[in-house]
């Protein structure tokens, strides 16, 4: 892959819509605005004024990068289809990248440098999606396993089971669930563990971090033509039923 090779990346996963150009020459341009069901009205204007401001024309780019989830169910639909339909059309690669991951690499400061990074978003429906990601021996970073799904109390057990009692020096905690489910991981996780978890960072997942990982993952040769791009679910059931929604009420309710 040439250096000069401009990476278009966005993410929709989450209630926030990025988009960024990572320029040959390193430079980028990024776009961060609110997402959610008017994501896929707004994603190709903006690439469209990123590409204006760049001075450069959509036929320019040489690979996609997108956010393929775990997330919101429309959000990445939209990031998908997205990419799909332009890579098709400039017959150019695409990476789809985790959500989790792009988490991790949008932390700034001591977090970006954690030897460990817990990444966990809210995953609604009570649950939550997770996951560890570790520096690799290149600098990069990577999943120490696929993705969970799992409720609080269910993700607390795995977590001490992982990492121990007491979690490992400079352990970071990354994502948006820990503001929806603090209070219960802290009542479910060890004494030890309330530092961390007391100190955990709202971080949500940037195109340019998305753009990023994407020019890395295709030097490795890890990209895929535009009919291979799809999502990451993780978990295929969209909403509670009536019946698993009054159950909750009542619970909550006792």
């Amino acid at each position: 892959m040439s250096s000069a090779l401009h990476v278009l990346a966005f993410d929709s996963s989450t209630e926030w819509l990025s988009v960024a150009l990572q320029l040959g020459d390193g430079a980028v341009l990024a776009s961060t605005e609110p997402g959610g069901a008017r994501a896929s009205q707004r994603l190709l204007p903006l690439v469209q004024e990123l590409l204006a401001e760049a001075g450069i024309r959509l036929r320019d780019i040489g690979l996609i990068g997108f956010g393929a989830g775990p997330g919101a169910f429309t959000g990445l639909r939209a990031a998908c289809a997205a990419a799909q339909g332009l890579a098709f059309g400039l017959d150019i690669p695409v990476v789809p990248v985790h959500t989790l991951l792009a988490v991790a690499a949008s932390a700034e400061g001591s977090a970006a440098q954690a030897p460990t990074l817990l990444v966990a978003n809210d995953a609604r429906m009570g649950e939550l999606y997770w996951a560890l990601a570790q520096q690799g021996a290149d600098g990069g970073l990577r999943l120490a396993a696929p993705a969970q799904v799992a409720s609080p109390q269910a993700a607390a057990l795995a977590w001490v089971q992982a990492l121990g009692e007491v979690p490992p020096a400079g352990l970071q905690l990354l994502g948006h669930a820990w503001a929806e489910h603090g209070a219960a991981l802290a009542a479910a996780l060890p004494a030890a563990w309330q530092k961390q978890l007391g100190a955990a960072q709202t971080v949500a997942p940037t195109a340019a971090a998305v753009a990023r990982l994407a020019r890395a993952a295709h030097v490795r040769g890890e990209s895929v033509a535009a009919a291979q791009a799809l999502p990451i679910y993780v978990r295929n059931k969209v909403a509670l039923t009536t019946e698993e929604r009054e159950r909750a009420r009542r619970v909550e309710a006792a």
